[in-house]
């Protein structure tokens, strides 16, 4: 990308985010990419923390109203491999199962509503 390419920041940013995100504008492509994730499950945590909603971060997602087997791992519905990931929402009272693997070059997935 060229320096005329480059994005910048939206200008109703508040001071002090402006500044920080300028301090993260030399980091390199993996250390943007791990801020942006940090900041996309605060977003998420901040905005179910506004609805009274639990805490949204891997760990509290992982654990939200989850079948489990005897070893304390997901059951993972017949037709989802077990190495699937899986993550798990809860969305104005319903929770969703999101499963997700890879199949050979290809990355499946599956909802299911609980």
């Amino acid at each position: 990308m060229t320096s005329q390419n480059r994005p910048t920041p939206p200008a109703t940013l508040e001071q002090q985010i402006a500044d920080s995100l300028a301090a993260l504008e030399d980091s390199d492509a993996e250390q943007l990419r791990a801020a942006a994730s940090y900041l996309e499950a605060l977003a998420a945590w901040t905005e179910s923390a506004s609805d009274g909603e639990p805490e949204s971060d891997a760990t509290a997602d992982a654990s939200v109203g989850e079948a489990t087997d005897a070893t304390g791992d997901v059951e993972h519905p017949a037709d989802v491999p077990e190495r699937a990931s899986v993550t798990v929402k809860e969305i104005a009272g319903t929770t969703y199962h999101y499963y997700q693997w890879r199949d050979g070059d290809r990355i499946e997935s599956k909802t299911v509503q609980q």
